[in-house]
């Protein structure tokens, strides 16, 4: 049997599974690795998606209007400027689609969420990546040097994920400006801890394309429900790449009832960013093992031995996000997820970091990173 014609950018791409490689069942774990909330979805979640399997049922192709109103009335924005996807997956995957093709260039500071490039190389399109500084800043003057070559679209995440770094949304709306016929696209995944955000600019700004997702602060990654914000002609463009029932209704009941009941998700936010994270801050400060602590629910930690350290936490049931390449080779990043977890966490790596030969004394750190500080969220 002959060989069947795959796509060459299909081919050259590697496969993406979120399988475990060594068969580990993340079930009976200590899941700190991938961002996702450590909480169960809300109350009034649990009870809208009870009521409506008992009433309406599944039975129904979905329908977001109500969910897209709410969603728009929380970003301050038309519905018109609203689509509903399959998690923001999906709105980088179709937005890409969009606006990139065979030899494409797609601007970005680097390292960035593997998503953005792994949909650009699947289309033939090329990634001009800026490093950050080497202290975790974003690279405005490297990025804005880059930007005059004119890239077909440009990538800000915000904060970046993996490094926590924020950028300054005043140079978001200078680009915006600037290169006003390139779409421009703002990752919004962590706003709702941080609470920066540039999606009501699309009112203003019709280059402006911003993602956010119900996955972090929602406690809904298992349902697959994200959205993207921008001008509605542009939006009419990426929605033609959306099939009409992507969204599947269990996560459409859940958006609209999480929406009327914000005060739960922001109790969360604010436990996480003002009370857990600076704890957790605080234990690797006495440790004194270097940490950059970024904006969101998550920080990056550099222990004596990378490698050791993510094995020997597996070993214990703790896992971790190992990071490899420039600028983050060596560390690891690290969900701050409910107290418990955390006080947890922190008993398994303090037997670790002993094991792994980490120090208790005062060291100068080995590379760009910056001293863990209680306030530094």
């Amino acid at each position: 049997m002959s060989a069947l014609e795959v796509n060459r950018h299909v081919r050259d791409s590697a496969s993406w599974s979120m399988a475990d490689p060594l068969g580990v069942d993340r079930r009976s774990c200590l899941r700190l690795d991938r961002n996702e909330s450590t909480r169960p979805v809300s109350g009034t979640v649990a009870a809208a998606l009870s009521a409506h399997l008992s009433g309406a049922g599944f039975h129904w192709y979905p329908s977001d209007e109500r969910l897209t109103a709410r969603i728009a009335e929380y970003c301050g924005v038309p519905a018109q400027s609203v689509l509903v996807t399959n998690g923001s997956d999906q709105a980088i995957d179709i937005t890409l689609r969009t606006f990139l093709q065979p030899g494409s260039r797609m601007l970005v500071a680097t390292p960035e969420f593997i998503p953005f490039r792994r949909v650009a190389g699947l289309l033939g399109a090329q990634v001009e990546g800026v490093p950050y500084e080497p202290d975790f800043t974003f690279p405005y003057v490297g990025f804005r040097a880059a930007a005059r070559r004119r890239p077909e679209v440009i990538v800000f995440i915000n904060p970046n994920n993996p490094t926590g770094t924020l950028v300054d949304p005043e140079f978001v709306r200078e680009i915006l400006v600037e290169y006003p016929d390139v779409p421009v696209i703002v990752d919004e995944a962590y706003y709702e801890f941080t609470g920066v955000t540039v999606a009501p600019w699309v009112n203003r700004y019709r280059n402006l394309i911003v993602f956010r997702t119900f996955s972090k602060a929602f406690a809904m990654a298992g349902l697959r429900l994200g959205y993207a914000v921008a001008d509605p002609a542009v939006l009419e463009q990426i929605r033609k790449l959306r099939n009409p029932f992507d969204v599947n209704e269990p996560a459409i009941v859940a958006g609209e009832a999480q929406l009327s009941a914000m005060d739960e998700v922001d109790g969360h936010t604010e436990e996480i960013m003002s009370k857990v994270k600076p704890m957790v801050l605080e234990f690797f400060r006495d440790l004194d093992v270097p940490v950059v602590p970024g904006s969101a629910n998550f920080l990056l930690v550099r222990p004596e031995d990378g490698a050791g350290t993510v094995r020997l936490l597996r070993e214990s049931r703790v896992l971790v996000q190992p990071l490899h390449g420039p600028l983050v080779e060596g560390m690891f990043r690290l969900t701050v997820g409910q107290r418990q977890e955390m006080e947890e966490f922190a008993r398994v790596f303090t037997h670790v970091h002993r094991e792994t030969g980490g120090r208790t004394g005062p060291r100068t750190p080995s590379g760009p990173v910056t001293r863990a500080e209680p306030d530094g969220t």
